[in-house]
């Protein structure tokens, strides 16, 4: 059989189409298998970032590398890939930051993102394995970007993974690395996690972290409680305190006053105590610690404080206590019980008494007769006016003599006390109570003493409940008239004594005038600063020295400028521990010492002789004469100065009548020195009435003290 070629070609056009079909079928799954083994050479190389694109054989290599050296290997590792004919570099970089920040957020809905920056591919994949680890079950959310930095990259893995783990013991917080640069903030679920994470921040971080910032929270208590109780069997502890460090002293503190009991502690640290909540506690413990029994039991803002007391003394010091140091955003409810006394035992005789110790007055044991009761009923409500009074006498014969000296004597000082109680058992009157003023402190028993006379033996117990001042404020002044006047506070009346004793011995011949109050304060160290102050004021011509707090204040005249150097010596070397010093001395002029001079001339020769007037009167008596024309004849001797004359009365009449009567008779010895040759341009006069006395008015004495002349020279 013979072949014909034309039969054979067209057998081949069907040939050629069906190959041509088979190869377009093929190329996609060509194409896409080279993409993939190029993908996976990549990933296997450390390439992740990079992307193919394959075009028949050729491949085409995208992405960012976080290098220029992993951007041309990448494209290396694609063209050493079998079946790829040639591959094309179309990388980039990624971004190169100079702050290097990388966080881990874990919120309270138990979600995680990690944002920020990562050095490679592959400390992403670390830092998501780990998360993944850490916060099982805990979806994790990936915004973190490739970037490039100057930047340890070991070390900034190693403290990314350790803030991942630290991060997950807590119930929610966040970490963030800047650069090698650790912060943390969170809430911790409970106190052990709380120490656990703070000692893994202090000491477990990597090499190379630095922990810059760390705000790591208790869990909030609410209620937040605490609870103390004392029992015959112990002291317990249980609650909560804000930080291990006031946990560990409030354990010591009740360990040092409560040394003779069992303590059982169990208390924890927890968030969200209340303002001042260590002072408070701290109060009730110590107070707690002087009852026989009882509880202190906080909680929030809320105080319990009960127990017994062993006397009613007790329990009331307790309370004051409580009621003034506890801070004041403290609700205070006190249950604090105590035996109630027994004022008449058995066998005490004749008894009867007055107890103000309540909103009432209680007049309580026996009386001789009905009116014996009325007339003490109206006594006690004329000191009590207002005062509901309670008559629980009974009538009884047998008074002792004298007993009403003896009951209007304790009456007496009652109402300057907050409360009390004044019972006379025969012929022994006891009377007790407390006061804030420390003044009553300090005179009720001598004032009882002095008003029961011989009638009873008396006994009193005052206590003084105030606060104690601690800056008083004291001034001393030396003036040009040679007068000394004391004026502020006094911490209590030996120290006011003192006080007048050190002036009397320092300013021998002036006259010392005491303005000063008790206060109730410690005697040091202002008894030896006052001590210091008065020497010092005594050695300037007239001036003033103050002190207040731990302050002192001097100002005055003196002599010289030696003088005034030691006294600044002086003040700066003598004055007690942490005294500060101020000063505003001068020195005196020429002028000025001459007129001083003629001041204290005129002084003394006023002093040696008499001045006197008719009573009532501004009229000279004729003894006075001689003193005047002494006078004349020293004014004469200093015709350059000014001469001031100063009239003072007693305390007897009006505050108008003595007014007057004093312009008149310093007008009235004026006249008699302008009629005798001193020139009436130098003279003026001022009339004080009783304002300045030197002594004590309720004396005969003292108001002849008062009643003077005082002469005041000083420069035109």
């Amino acid at each position: 059989m013979r072949c014909n070629p034309s039969y054979w070609l067209l057998g081949l056009v069907p040939i050629a189409m069906l190959s041509w079909v088979a190869v377009q079928l093929q190329h996609g799954d060509i194409e896409n298998d080279l993409a993939r083994r190029t993908a996976e050479a990549l990933k296997r190389g450390g390439f992740g970032w990079a992307v193919p694109y394959v075009s028949g054989r050729d491949v085409i290599v995208t992405g960012k590398a976080p290098e220029k050296r992993g951007s041309m290997l990448a494209a290396a590792y694609a063209r050493n890939t079998w079946g790829v004919r040639v591959a094309y570099n179309r990388t980039g970089l990624i971004a190169r930051v100079t702050d290097y920040r990388w966080t881990a957020t874990f919120d309270d809905s138990k979600r995680l993102r990690l944002a920020g920056d990562v050095p490679s591919e592959r400390a992403r994949r670390a830092l998501i394995a780990a998360a993944k680890s850490a916060y099982r079950g805990a979806p994790v959310t990936d915004d973190m970007k490739l970037a490039r930095g100057n930047i340890d990259r070991e070390a900034w893995l190693a403290g990314a993974e350790f803030s991942l783990k630290t991060l997950a013991a807590l119930r929610s917080g966040e970490a963030q690395l800047a650069s090698l640069n650790l912060s943390m903030r969170g809430v911790a679920a409970n106190s052990q996690v709380y120490r656990d994470v703070k000692s893994a921040l202090a000491k477990r971080r990597p090499d190379g972290i630095k922990l810059v910032r760390e705000d790591i929270s208790l869990p909030v208590a609410r209620p937040y409680v605490l609870v103390v109780k004392k029992g015959s069997d112990g002291v317990s502890l249980s609650g909560y305190e804000p930080t291990d460090a006031a946990r560990t002293k409030l354990v010591a503190r009740a360990k040092s006053l409560f040394s003779k009991f069992s303590l059982s502690d169990r208390t924890d640290i927890a968030d969200g105590a209340p303002d001042g909540w260590e002072k408070a506690t701290s109060i009730a413990l110590e107070q707690l610690a002087q009852l026989k029994s009882g509880e202190a039991a906080f909680r929030d803002r809320d105080l319990i404080f009960s127990g017994e007391a062993t006397d009613e003394q007790l329990a009331s010091a307790v309370r004051r206590t409580l009621k003034l140091d506890v801070p004041q955003n403290f609700k205070l409810v006190d249950r604090i019980r105590y035996p109630k006394p027994n004022f008449f035992p058995d066998g005490a005789g004749y008894v009867m008494g007055i107890v103000h110790e309540g909103p009432s007055v209680d007049i309580i044991g026996m009386i001789p007769s009905e009116a014996a009761r009325a007339a003490l009923i109206d006594a006690v409500k004329a000191r009590f006016p207002g005062v509901a009074v309670n008559d629980k006498t009974q009538v009884a014969p047998g008074a002792p003599e004298g007993w009403q000296q003896c009951v209007v004597a304790g009456l007496a000082s009652l109402p300057r006390l907050k409360k009390g109680r004044s019972l006379l058992s025969n012929h022994k009157l006891e009377v007790s109570g407390e006061t804030d003023d420390y003044a009553a402190s300090q005179s009720v028993p001598g004032d009882i003493k002095a008003a029961a006379g011989q009638t009873c033996d008396t006994t009193t117990n005052i206590a003084f409940t105030g606060k104690m001042k601690t800056d008083l404020s004291w001034k001393a002044t030396r003036g040009r008239n040679g007068m000394i006047t004391l004026e502020g506070d006094a911490p209590d009346d030996p120290s006011r004594v003192r006080v007048i004793e050190t002036a009397q011995r320092l300013y021998a011949g002036e006259s010392i005038s005491d303005h000063m109050k008790i206060v109730g304060a410690s005697p040091e160290p202002w008894l030896s600063a006052t001590h210091v102050a008065l020497a010092q004021l005594s050695r300037l011509r007239r001036g003033d020295v103050e002190i207040s707090g731990k302050k002192l204040m001097i100002e005055g005249a003196a002599e010289s400028d030696k003088v005034a150097d030691d006294i600044r010596s002086v003040l700066s070397t003598d004055l007690p521990p942490g005294f500060t010093v101020k000063d505003s001395i001068s020195v005196m002029s020429a002028t000025e010492k001459a007129a001083d001079s003629c001041q204290a001339l005129m002084r003394e020769a006023s002093a040696k002789g008499i001045i006197n007037f008719d009573r009532a009167k501004a009229d000279l008596t004729p003894d006075s004469t001689q003193t005047l024309k002494d006078l004349v004849d020293i004014a004469n001797e200093c015709p350059s100065f000014k001469i001031e004359i100063e009239g003072h009365t007693d305390a007897e009449g009006t505050d108008e009548r003595n007014q007057r009567l004093s312009d008149r008779r310093a007008r009235a010895v004026a006249d008699f020195l302008a009629r005798h040759g001193v020139d009436p341009n130098r003279l003026t006069t001022i009339g004080y009435g009783a304002k300045r006395p030197i002594a004590d008015n309720a004396t005969a004495e003292g108001r002849a003290k008062n009643r003077r002349i005082e002469f005041n020279v000083s420069p035109n």
